[in-house]
């Protein structure tokens, strides 16, 4: 679930120093799994993080860092230095490109292309012999494969 401030909090930031400082290398891959953007992509749309960039900030000296977020209900992609940061559409309604009307109203649905502006993500890596499978699945929950 999303903050409703917008923001992580300094107990979970607290917890993403302490874990990343456990990382061996700083070319590990991290991958950072978040509701809204860390950086400000459509602030008057509350499309931001109030301390997003504190983690962004911590996240910065490792050099293979990948973010996903959701929030958007749009496939969308940003840099922030070396940082990716990918987002997917929705399963449940479309949303607007940001800042393309006054506000973030749910795109109307059209009977001639009910899916217009839905889908998913999978997202697959392998590392040292083992492999890692996740997507969404009916009822919201995360799926992971090892």
């Amino acid at each position: 679930m999303s903050d409703p401030g917008a923001k992580i909090g300094d107990e979970q930031l607290a917890w993403l120093k302490a874990d990343l400082a456990r990382t061996a290398t700083r070319q590990a891959p991290i991958v950072v799994l978040t509701h809204r953007p860390l950086f400000d992509l459509a602030p008057k749309w509350d499309w931001a993080t109030r301390d997003g960039a504190q983690a962004i900030e911590l996240l910065m000296p490792h050099q293979n860092v990948t973010v996903f977020y959701g929030h958007i209900h749009q496939e969308h992609h940003q840099m922030t230095g070396h940082i990716a940061h990918h987002s997917a559409k929705s399963l449940i309604f479309p949303l607007p490109a940001p800042g393309s009307q006054p506000n973030r109203a749910p795109l109307p649905w059209d009977a001639s292309a009910p899916y217009k502006g839905l889908g998913f993500r999978e997202v697959e890596a392998e590392d040292a012999g083992k492999t890692y499978h996740g997507h969404r699945v009916p009822g919201g929950r995360a799926h992971e494969q090892r």
